[in-house]
């Protein structure tokens, strides 16, 4: 009997403390939810470095680094350059293995002085600028131009006769590299214009010349040889017509002729005969 009431009791008691276990357990989740909620808007709130620690409410943030931009050399505004081809009126064709003269001017504009450095040229690609076709030989000046001064510089160079010719085209670029009294490098291009190179027709040929005196050479030798033949002929016909005299003959008429001097012609016969 005992152990019925004690079987009855225990089946009264096992749904309660199930339903408190299950109390618990909802209540345990909840608050682990709620806690990570928590952190998650802690963690959104703050702003990670680069270094990933949160930024401090005192500390700015850096700013982002700028790309660094390359060296280009550009002109100085305190100096004007400029330029003139004084034998060649066509700045767009030039002649090829000919020497071209330029004549680069430099004024100086400003307060101090530039020391100009040296000019060079070169033949580059239309399409592409870094692309040189030909590079021409770079002339050094060293000289000094006080400010307000202006002086000249010539340049020379020569066109590759290979490039003369046909319908291609070329940059070319003359630059003339100058720099400061403190050092600073400046550099300007007076001409940078596309040309073409040409041909040289020139006036005067060696071969036709050789051809045309061969020619006269020829000329006078045939020119000798008919004068040669000419005159052979002409003195063999004149040594043709000379006949030997041998004698008279004896019907000839002594009518006209004085007596006397038929007397006198007869007397001088006589005596030749009388000699012989």
């Amino acid at each position: 009997m005992f152990w019925k009431l004690l079987l009855l009791a225990s089946l009264c008691l096992t749904p309660r403390i199930s339903l408190c276990e299950e109390d618990e357990v909802v209540e345990d989740e909840e608050e682990i939810m709620d806690m990570e909620e928590d952190e998650e808007a802690e963690l959104r709130e703050a702003e990670p470095l680069d270094d990933g620690s949160p930024l401090e409410d005192d500390e700015p943030a850096e700013p982002a680094q700028e790309e660094e931009e390359d060296f280009v050399i550009k002109p100085s505004e305190d100096a004007k350059v400029f330029y003139a081809f004084p034998k060649h009126a066509d700045e767009s064709r030039f002649p090829g293995g000919k020497v071209v003269k330029a004549l680069i001017g430099f004024q100086n504009n400003g307060d101090k002085n530039f020391i100009v450095d040296n000019v060079e040229g070169s033949f580059r690609y239309p399409m592409d600028y870094n692309y040189v076709i030909q590079n021409f030989t770079s002339f050094r000046y060293g000289r000094e131009v006080a400010p307000g001064a202006t002086q000249t510089f010539l340049y020379m160079f020569v066109p590759s006769e290979q490039l003369a010719g046909g319908s291609r085209t070329f940059t070319l670029v003359m630059s003339l590299n100058y720099r400061g009294e403190d050092g600073t490098l400046y550099t300007d291009s007076p001409f940078n214009e596309t040309i073409s190179v040409v041909e040289v027709d020139e006036g005067f040929d060696t071969e036709i010349f050789f051809m045309y005196i061969l020619l006269a050479a020829l000329f006078a030798l045939v020119l000798f040889g008919a004068q040669y033949m000419l005159s052979s002929a002409l003195g063999s016909r004149k040594s043709s017509k000379k006949t030997m005299e041998t004698g008279t003959s004896e019907d000839i008429d002594y009518d006209y002729i004085p007596k006397d001097h038929l007397a006198a012609t007869a007397g001088k016969k006589g005596k030749n005969t009388k000699r012989e």
